[in-house]
């Protein structure tokens, strides 16, 4: 480019820019307020009639056709828009960058492509208004009001969105990325592939919204209530989900890889234990007790659709979680010389582990029978040691492979020492007799009611 070509483009700014700040000074002096100063001023196009009579065609910062205030393209910022009403005025592409405009009215205006980054908005009012790709990013938008708004691809990253309401709002393709958004409302609202990753959404309300492929990785949205909404292959991947309502939810397309659910209400909702990646991002975290209380919502869930196989997943995730809290707490308690906590704790590890061992939480047919089987030959080693098997006729135990083990296992699941030609000799053996038979009984019983409960599924 030309030396000539450079000034001519040069000339053609300051040409702009001078129309720009022509028309903004031709409207604060139409308003009497030539500093600016437009706090709690009406705006609105009858008001603008009212007070100023007919409007001229000469005049630049009117819109004929809309019949309403223009001052799309302007440079707003060092103007004072605290609680005045610009309802129904064209503010497309205006710069707001950094200004304040408390509780100001924006109520069915344009604000396409404006920016508003870094802003106080506090209260505003956006019902209604116009605002695809508008800049509101790190905006503080307290309490602030979109209600009917279509803001598709607008863009409040990092704003403060706590309180705001967009109920019924179009926000196709938004990004809220990083915003501040506890107890926001989203009651009806159109959030289809909206970016919503890392944002706190604490209690905020999604119910009847659209979030279809919207993006909520990482997102915080513990207490949020997501009633018939709709989450078709939206991406939850390590969000909190914690004490969130998700009951009767089509949530099988969506990514919950590592997604936190203690506490949540998820009862009816369709999803698969695949969808989420192996654990909870409670156990991720090394969070037990409520890696625990996930897996116990997740067990509900289960059980109310009748996926009995992820419901039994869950269910031992569960118990495994309460077994290492116990082991935590016990490695702890060590460290500290708390022997008391230590003895407790250590109790509860090794007995949830010996129970897992045994049965897999009740849930094994398979490991009781290998129990079974391993206690029969201990309990054969045992009455060979003892030698207190005596065959009828003779003076000796009998240490006889056959015996031993024909015995031990007839032994264990009857309730009465077995009648085969041996005859148990000497306290110690018969004491080996009734305790096999007491754990035989015991063993009886848990297999009858994992049995059972295979049967029901």
């Amino acid at each position: 480019m030309n030396s000539m070509d450079e000034r001519v483009q040069a000339g053609t700014r300051d040409g702009t820019a001078r129309e720009a700040d022509g028309r903004l000074a031709a409207f604060l002096q139409a308003v009497g307020a030539p500093t600016g100063d437009l706090r709690g001023r009406d705006l609105t196009a009858g008001a603008l009639r009212g007070t100023t009579g007919e409007r001229d065609a000469a005049d630049t910062w009117w819109n004929g056709e809309r019949q309403g205030l223009d001052l799309s393209r302007l440079d707003l910022a060092g103007l004072t828009l605290d609680r005045a009403d610009l309802s129904g005025a064209d503010l497309g592409a205006v710069r707001f960058a950094g200004g304040r405009a408390r509780s100001v009215r924006i109520e069915g205006a344009v604000v396409e492509a404006a920016d508003f980054a870094a802003a106080d908005l506090s209260g505003a009012s956006f019902r209604r208004a116009v605002a695809g790709q508008a800049s509101l990013r790190e905006a503080m938008l307290e309490d602030a009001v979109f209600d009917g708004a279509t803001m598709r691809f607008a863009d409040l990253g990092k704003a403060l969105l706590d309180g705001a309401s967009f109920d019924g709002t179009d926000l196709w393709g938004a990004s809220f990325v990083g915003a501040d958004a506890d107890g926001t409302l989203f009651l009806g609202a159109r959030l289809e592939e909206a970016d919503l990753r890392d944002v706190n959404l604490t209690h905020a309300d999604f119910t009847g919204a659209s979030l279809k492929l919207a993006k909520l990785a990482g997102s915080r949205l513990r207490g949020a209530n997501f009633s018939n909404a709709r989450l078709d292959g939206a991406d939850l991947s390590g969000a909190d989900l914690s004490g969130t309502t998700l009951t009767r939810l089509n949530l099988s397309t969506c990514n919950l890889r590592h997604a936190r659910f203690a506490g949540a209400w998820i009862e009816g909702s369709r999803m698969r234990m695949e969808q989420i990646g192996g654990a909870v991002g409670e156990e991720v975290a090394g969070e037990f007790e409520a890696a625990q209380a996930s897996y116990l919502a997740l067990e509900a869930n289960f059980t109310s659709i009748g996926a009995k196989d992820e419901a039994s997943w869950a269910y031992k995730s569960g118990r495994r979680m309460g077994r290492s809290a116990a082991g935590a707490k016990a490695k702890a308690a060590l460290r500290e010389r708390r022997t008391r906590t230590f003895l407790a704790a250590f109790y509860r590890w090794s007995a949830d582990r010996f129970v897992e061992w045994l049965c897999d939480y009740g849930e094994s047919m398979s490991r009781i029978t290998r129990a079974f089987a391993i206690l029969i030959l201990v309990f054969a080693v045992l009455f060979g040691l003892a030698a207190g098997l005596v065959p009828a006729g003779a003076t000796a135990g009998t240490r006889n492979v056959l015996d031993l083990v024909s015995y031990s296992a007839l032994n264990m699941m009857t309730a009465n020492p077995p009648e085969i030609g041996l005859d148990p000799v000497g306290r110690f053996t018969n004491f080996l007799v009734g305790l096999q038979g007491a754990v035989g009984i015991i063993l009886m019983g848990l297999f009858g009611y994992v049995l059972g409960n295979r049967i029901r599924r």
